[in-house]
């Protein structure tokens, strides 16, 4: 660290040395800025995971500050060393009971900025930096009573244990590597020394490996653990003063030189046909031909009298389809599809030890206008039952994310060994009915919440899945999200 800040200082003084001359405007600034941030959603593999439900960590918006010293060198260009810190909370792991992350991240950038010129008092400028990055993870995961009372081990915290004897794990460990972000802002000079400053920074960090102890609650012993914290970043938005220290010269006025008189201007002596005054006749407009008269004919155009309109055109009849399309003869219409049987058996609506089926039902239901804005798997509209199976089973091979999701979901749905049990057969194709609500899931990450389904029969279609437990489980076509419907 140490090391960083000589280099920078070092660097930073040989530009000022080396472009001195160059403009008086040019000097040491000082920057304090505080605003909000909010991390990127961050990933945890290791003795401890956040990848067992879909849902990851989750980062809360949380206060920011930063502290900038910098050389402005007048001809646009400043560089500056640039220290951050922002704390957020994560709230639960993938929304397991008793757990909980927190992060924090430390950075020490050397930035390169540039100042747009030319509007006035106020000064757009964009950046980047690249450094150092500390981050320290707070993770713990405890083993949770069910419904039932019966102690039930957190997917959060991997490992054997003894399945009578509450485990946990904690960490609350340090890392540090290189990082980069970039930045966007606005200036609004204030005086010749102050600077009211706003800006935007996106940062990117390494991968933090850090450890910690798994704890049996009953004997007391522990042994440590080790997990690896990906996808680490941070949006930021600050605002507050930078302070340039000395006297800035004001540019010096234009000076412009004074315009000849014009050349004395000849009187126009000359009438036009049009009766404009000019010195001679070749300074006049052209004369205009004289106006062809025309008439109007049926389609809208104009043609010169005595000449003919163009052949008005026979309409033939028309007829319209029963799906709206029209067409010159009923036999050619498509033929009408016999419509889809709506079944209602449902689930019940309640509290479940199974995430995906625990519905709140003391909360309302959010109402869905459309499907489509966060689709899992895609449209599916025009797939057959087999192709929409087939189409899971390559997602279920391309992505880790989208396989654990589908072992969890088949697991659930009472199939031992997840999705290599599902087979074409158990694809079916459903109407949910108007006003089905449950747990819709959301997004590629696969969250989900306690929804209402829209109106319209389109975004109500679905496919079926026959599951070895009683348990009812949908797809919908629109957007290839999960749906665990209840009544």
């Amino acid at each position: 660290m140490k090391v960083l800040l000589f280099t920078a200082a070092s660097a930073m003084s040989l530009l000022a040395a080396t472009s001195a001359s160059a403009d008086d405007s040019e000097g040491w600034y000082l920057r304090g800025n505080a605003g909000v941030g909010i991390h990127t959603d961050a990933e945890v593999q290791g003795d401890m995971t956040s990848t067992m439900h879909g849902n990851g960590i989750q980062s809360q918006v949380n206060p920011a500050a930063s502290l900038g010293l910098g050389y402005d060198f007048g001809d646009n260009w400043r560089v500056e060393l640039d220290a951050d810190t922002l704390w957020t909370d994560f709230g639960s792991i993938s929304q397991i009971p008793s757990s909980a992350a927190k992060l924090r991240t430390n950075t020490l950038m050397l930035n390169a900025l540039y100042d747009f010129d030319g509007f006035g008092k106020w000064e757009p400028y964009v950046g980047a930096g690249l450094g150092l990055v500390q981050g320290k993870a707070n993770l713990t995961a405890h083993d949770f009573p069910s419904a039932e009372n019966i102690l039930t081990r957190t997917p959060a915290c991997l490992g054997a244990r003894t399945l009578d004897q509450a485990e946990s794990c904690d960490i609350s460990d340090k890392d540090s590597g290189f990082g980069w972000q970039l930045m966007a802002g606005l200036g609004r000079q204030i005086s010749d020394n102050l600077t009211w400053d706003t800006h935007y920074t996106y940062m990117n960090g390494p991968d933090l490996d850090v450890e910690g102890l798994r704890t049996n609650g009953v004997t007391g012993g522990s042994t440590p653990i080790s997990a690896k914290m990906s996808d680490v970043g941070a949006h930021t938005v600050m605002t507050g003063l930078r302070y340039t220290f000395g006297n800035r010269t004001q540019s010096m006025p234009k000076i412009v030189a004074p315009t000849p008189a014009p050349a004395p201007v000849r009187r126009p002596d000359f009438t036009c046909w049009d009766g404009a005054m000019v010195q001679d006749a070749s300074q006049c407009a052209a004369k205009p031909a004289p106006a062809v008269e025309v008439i109007s004919c049926w389609d809208g155009s104009a043609v010169p009298v005595g000449t003919s309109c163009p052949a008005e055109p026979v309409v033939a009849e028309t007829f319209t389809c029963w799906d709206g399309s029209v067409t010159y003869d009923l036999s050619t219409c498509a033929v009408e599809p016999a419509p889809v049987v709506q079944q209602t058996n449902l689930n019940v609506c309640g509290s479940s030890p199974v995430a995906i089926f625990d519905v709140p039902t003391n909360k309302a239901p959010k109402q869905m206008a459309r499907l489509g804005t966060m689709p899992e798997f895609g449209d599916s509209h025009g797939l057959t039952p087999t192709q929409f199976y087939e189409k899971l089973d390559a997602r279920y091979n391309a992505t880790a994310n989208d396989k654990a999701y589908l072992n969890y979901l088949f697991k659930s749905m009472g199939y031992s060994n997840g999705w290599a049990d599902a087979q074409p057969y158990m694809f079916s194709e459903e109407v949910l009915p108007v006003g089905t609500r449950g747990i819709l899931g959301l997004g590629e990450q696969h969250h989900y919440s306690y929804s209402i389904l829209p109106t319209n029969d389109h975004d109500r279609q679905a496919f079926r899945i026959q599951s070895a437990n009683g348990v009812v489980v949908h797809f919908m076509k629109t957007c290839g999200n999960y749906m665990y419907a209840c009544e």
